[in-house]
């Protein structure tokens, strides 16, 4: 796979699988401008919609994930695999596909966003296991790594890895993710469950997920080592 030179690739790379998801879905609207009524009958919770309408806005997401690479860096494949074990659905179900592209859309949307002026900032923190967890299989895995590897190469995506070696961590609490907007409107936190969502606003709110943000992210985060980490997870798959 040829390494992108900056968002916009990333960004193009997304076309065609999104182009095919929403041809199956039979859609005709990008996932911003879809009334309440699509949302319901594809089984999203009322707060997912706002959450998503929230992240197309914020200047820097901030994502905590110890269990699977979270969904706005997911390939289609690894989405598809793991909203299906997720949600108990087949990957060819409506609910699923539905999910998947929302999920291929706010990526697209992001990177987007970051190809223009005053990008963006994204900062994922990954538990090490989330790199050898075979979701959808050792080649999905393996596919999905080098997205990470290309992504992480960016200049506006900032990739932690906390080592396994490490124990426990501020992260152990469960995925979150913290949005910041910009002229210092309160940051809005998600967090993703099973069978319900949350949103939480207010600075005493999103205050415990910003202290837990900055004890997992090193004041100087190395890109390199974090690169060469996923390369030699990737490389070690059988």
């Amino acid at each position: 796979m040829s390494a992108p030179t900056g968002p916009a690739d990333a960004r193009d790379r997304l076309l065609a699988p999104l182009r095919d998801l929403r041809d199956s879905l039979r859609l005709s609207s990008d996932h911003l401008d879809r009334d309440r009524g699509w949302w319901q009958h594809h089984r999203f919770t009322t707060e997912y919609p706002i959450f998503v309408e929230h992240e197309s806005r914020a200047t820097h997401i901030g994502v905590c994930q110890p269990l699977v690479v979270p969904g706005v860096l997911q390939t289609t494949a690894y989405a598809l695999a793991a909203t299906a074990a997720i949600t108990g659905r087949a990957p060819d179900d409506p609910a699923v596909l539905a999910r998947v592209e929302v999920r291929l859309s706010r990526q697209h949307h992001l990177l987007d966003r970051m190809s223009g002026e005053d990008p963006p900032r994204l900062t994922v923190v990954l538990d090490e296991i989330v790199l050898r967890r075979p979701v959808g299989g050792v080649e999905v895995l393996r596919a999905q790594l080098d997205e990470l590897l290309l992504l992480g190469a960016l200049d506006t995506v900032t990739v932690v890895i906390r080592p396994t070696e490490d124990g426990a961590h501020a992260g152990l609490g469960g995925y979150f993710e913290l949005l910041s907007f910009p002229g210092g409107n309160t940051d809005v936190v998600f967090l993703e469950a099973t069978a319900t969502d949350s949103l939480l606003t207010g600075a005493d709110a999103a205050a415990p997920y910003r202290d837990s943000l900055g004890r997992l992210v090193p004041a100087q985060p190395d890109r390199a080592a974090v690169l060469g980490t996923i390369r030699a997870i990737r490389n070690s798959l059988a």
